[in-house]
This record gives C-alpha cells, structure tokens and sequence, in this order.
C-alpha cells in the first residue's frame, strides 16, 4: 500500500497556510503513485521503454494533464488560479487523468526500467530548474522546487522502509494515514507538475500566483512527516511506539522543520 510506483518526467533533456487552507480533503480512492513522474516526453530514455503503440497512447494521457495544467498556467491572478485549481480538483480530473498515466506505465514497463528513467529525467530537470531561475521563476519557486524534488527522492525511499517494516499494529490508524498521505502527495505532485509545464510551454507565471505554488511543493513534506507516523505503527515496542522515538539525520531535520504537522501528536486522535 504504501510502496510508490515510478514513471518519467516530462518533456525531453532539452526542455524541460494558502495551500493547505485551499487543499481538497477527498480524492479518489487510492492508488500508486509516482514520486515525480506524471509525464512522459520523448526523450531517448523513454523510447527504449515504449513500443511506438505504446508512445502514442502514453502521448494522449500526456495531452490530457497538459491541457488541464495550461488552463491553470494561463490565469491571470491568485484568485483565477486558484478557481482552476479547484474546479480541476473538485471534479477529480486531474486525479484521474493522473491516475490512468500511471496504471498505464505501470502495465508498459518494468518497475526498475520506470526507475531508473525517473532518475535520469529527475538530474536533467533539477538543471532546468536551475536555468529558469530569474528568467522565468523567482529564487523562492525555484528553491522550493529544487527542494521538493529531493524530498520525493526521499519519499520513494521511506516508503520501501514503510512497506518493509509489514503490517501496523493500528491499521484503522494506518489507512487514515495512508489516505492523508495520498492526498499530499497528489497536491505536491500537482504544483511540481506545473512548475514542469511552464518550463515545457515557456509560460511565465506571475510572483503572487509563484507564492501558491511554493506553498502547495510544501505538502510533500507533510507527506515524509506522514511516512514517519506508518512507520512507528510498525516498529516493536522495545523499539519506540512514536515517531520521536525512530531515528533521525540531518536530512530527517531538514524535512520537519518544513513540515506543518505535529510528529509528536497522538496518532489516535480524530484531526484528520
């Protein structure tokens, strides 16, 4: 439940508290997502994947999240974006087409040939983030996503951990958690996936609606956070039964201090 799938990025080695109040509390049910990879371009990488049937389909979903993210990138204000946003969320269509992008991947490739294209695709788009930097994004959306980014590396690998570690010793508890971190992640995943078109379509997005965007890339620490609180439902009571118990690096700190949730919070009590 908790393992993530992975996909590629999109576009090819050429081109490459406001959220959190607006955020949706429902989607559909869940499913395997990938950490950074709603889209597939045509690099080289992807076609020794894909079969050319298999690019043209891939090629059509691909359209349908492009044209969703373009009505979202071509507002004109905070106020229109978010209304996109909304409409988009509310009536599930970019969960959905999201969703048949990654079933899809799912059943054209192999997990580690998935892998390893998001890898590759992840390094070339962390350099592209870098070239937008005060030409077509400010230094908060182009930290931010640079950041995001490397905490979706980090997710990946906690999740296997998570999915490791065998059942919890609270599942009510564990599927609360897991539906809150799908929901996350889903929201961290969109705004990246716009940060990713605008580079793609050589849209420029205004500083206010660039704000939104960094604060919905921060959801993805939240989701880390929730990865945390699976795993202590895991672990032995020699062990530790909180998430303070488990052990921490820097790069744990690093995430927390980002993170909106309170990791020392009972993870029996109704706030989600």
């Amino acid at each position: 439940m908790w393992k993530q799938s992975h996909a590629a990025a999109r576009g090819n080695q050429s081109e490459t508290q406001v959220a959190l109040l607006d955020m949706p509390r429902q989607t559909c049910a869940p499913f395997e997502v990938s950490t950074l990879g709603s889209f597939i371009g045509q690099s080289s990488s992807v076609r020794t994947v894909l079969i050319q049937s298999d690019e043209e389909l891939v090629r059509k979903l691909v359209s349908m999240l492009d044209n969703q993210l373009l009505g979202v990138l071509e507002t004109r204000s905070v106020l229109e974006f978010t209304q996109a946003r909304a409409e988009i969320w509310q009536k599930q269509k970019y969960v959905r087409a999201r969703r048949a992008l990654s079933d899809t991947m799912s059943n054209l490739a192999s997990e580690s040939k998935l892998e390893a294209v998001s890898k590759a695709c992840m390094a070339t788009l962390a350099a592209d983030l870098q070239k937008q930097r005060g030409v077509r994004f400010g230094d908060e959306l182009t930290e931010q996503a640079v950041f995001t980014m490397w905490t979706f590396a980090r997710i990946s690998a906690f999740a296997q951990k998570v999915q490791d570690a065998g059942e919890a010793c609270d599942k009510d508890a564990d599927l609360k958690l897991n539906a809150e971190y799908q929901l996350h992640l889903l929201w961290a995943q969109f705004h990246m996936d716009a940060v990713v078109a605008a580079m793609k379509f050589k849209k420029t997005i205004r500083d206010d609606v660039q704000h939104v965007i960094c604060e919905g890339l921060r959801s993805a620490v939240n989701a880390y956070a929730i990865l945390r609180e699976a795993l202590a439902l895991r672990v032995s009571p020699v062990q530790g039964s909180s998430p303070a118990a488990l052990p921490w690096d820097d790069e744990d700190e690093r995430l927390l201090a980002s993170s909106m949730r309170d990791m020392n919070a009972d993870l029996s009590d109704d706030r989600r």
